[in-house]
């Protein structure tokens, strides 16, 4: 922070009002080097197009790290390239400023099978909404503060089956399963389900 340039603004506000200076001339001492200095920062700063150039694959297509719709993200080719590009979001202790082409490519590591279980295909990866594991169509967060790159087959099955267990029904009604679920106020509980079942009970 400048202090003395804040001062010397407020001054010539002040002067402004007073009738002593013109303003336009004032607003234009300043916005004229000030344009000037966006300007060329646009054009010549690294972050310019919110992108840094990590590196190249094997392939030849360019990799960099950029602010993609859902926060920064590593992309592998190019929009005008005929194939798709790859992406894959950065973990929440990355920045696209610090990561490296290495981590960059440890991350697109996820998201590849790591086998089978119950025949449904298991992998691992980062969304929207955090890491989770994929199984078959369904997807299952990976516990807060897990690292999702260290989930190897047998960690992404304890996490399926703890969430089995959580969704298993904890009673039936009508031969219809009831299981707990979450709301606007919280998880709802057994026995506010069964006082809406059995009315007086």
């Amino acid at each position: 922070m400048d202090y003395s340039f804040t001062a010397n603004i407020e001054k010539e506000f002040d002067e402004i009002a007073d009738g002593k200076i013109v303003w336009n001339k004032m607003v234009g001492d300043f916005y004229t080097p000030f344009h000037t200095g966006v300007e060329h920062t646009l054009e010549n700063a690294e972050r310019a197009v919110g992108e840094r150039m990590l590196g190249v694959s094997e392939d030849g297509k360019p990799i960099t790290a950029r602010m993609g719709r859902y926060g920064p993200m590593v992309q592998v080719g190019a929009q005008t390239d005929e194939e798709k590009p790859k992406f894959a979001k950065l973990k929440a202790t990355q920045s696209i400023e610090t990561i490296t082409l290495e981590e960059a490519l440890e991350l697109f590591k996820l998201g590849a099978s790591l086998g089978e279980y119950e025949g449904q295909d298991i992998s691992v990866n980062i969304g929207r909404f955090g890491p989770y594991v994929k199984f078959g169509d369904q997807f299952v967060s990976i516990p807060k503060g897990e690292d999702a790159a260290a989930v190897d087959l047998e960690r992404a099955i304890e996490i399926i089956n703890a969430k089995k267990v959580e969704d298993a029904p904890f009673a039936f009604y009508d031969e219809k399963p009831i299981t707990k679920g979450k709301g606007d106020l919280g998880l709802y509980k057994m026995e506010t389900i069964y006082s809406l079942i059995y009315p007086g009970l």
